[in-house]
């Protein structure tokens, strides 16, 4: 089994509308975010306000389709039956976006990046720290070994989640950043058999990330559980 600290399971937006059929992600020069796209059928990908120019990536891992007219792409994976993310690299006249897309069981669907955010917020040293799952990995340390970064809110709500019949899941600690929150959760089984535990149980619109501590809970065992998500305006 591999050690808890270093499983992160990604899968942006898995648990998402089926009928939505279009993804909007915020991204700017130099970044890297994550989209979901159809593992069988073909996805589009344009940015909002500007061409894509120029797309680099493995092309053993997915078939392209240039739109020129209209400044957009049209991609999918080359093997249907594949779930390994594809990163790809878009440039377009204000910079390089990178992708790493997650195919998934979906219809056709459209990724519209958005422009970049106004100057005035400013990311955390853990946001800032380089490539984008290196900052999801950094953040889970962060709440796994209860450390208190100087630059992000923190916050220690106390409070109970509805989830599952026999269990008791209590939000222990917030780390908000400008973009992301890293939340720490307990997670105690109250029932008399014992409980299975898996990250994409957690998945819903907005999640980035999960890590269960101990995959199996025997009756009156807890563990800890650690989300990562896109901060919200109601954060």
């Amino acid at each position: 089994m591999i050690p808890w600290k270093s499983s992160l399971i990604l899968l942006p937006l898995l648990l998402a509308d089926p009928a939505h059929a279009l993804q909007i992600v915020d991204a700017q020069d130099g970044q890297t975010v994550l989209a979901k796209i159809s593992r069988k059928e073909v996805t589009r990908i344009a940015f909002e306000h500007a061409r894509v120019r120029k797309v680099t990536g493995n092309a053993g891992e997915f078939v392209l389709e240039k739109d020129d007219e209209k400044g957009q792409i049209f991609l999918r994976p080359s093997d249907p039956q594949s779930t390994k993310p594809i990163n790809l690299f878009l440039t377009s006249e204000h910079g390089t976006v990178a992708l790493l897309l997650q195919p998934v069981d979906t219809p056709s669907d459209t990724i519209v990046i958005r422009e970049p955010r106004g100057k005035d917020a400013t990311p955390s040293r853990l946001e800032a720290s380089g490539r984008h799952v290196r900052t999801l990995k950094n953040l889970l340390l962060a709440l796994a070994d209860d450390t208190l970064p100087e630059d992000m809110e923190v916050k220690e709500p106390a409070r109970e989640v509805a989830l599952w019949q026999g269990t008791r899941l209590t939000q222990q600690r917030m780390l908000l950043g400008e973009s992301v929150v890293g939340e720490k959760y307990q997670l105690t089984n109250f029932s008399t058999s014992a409980i299975e535990l898996a990250e994409p149980q957690f998945f819903k619109s907005g999640v980035m990330a999960v890590s269960v501590e101990h995959p199996c809970l025997k009756p009156g065992e807890t563990t800890n559980l650690f989300v990562i998500r896109e901060r919200r305006a109601d954060d």
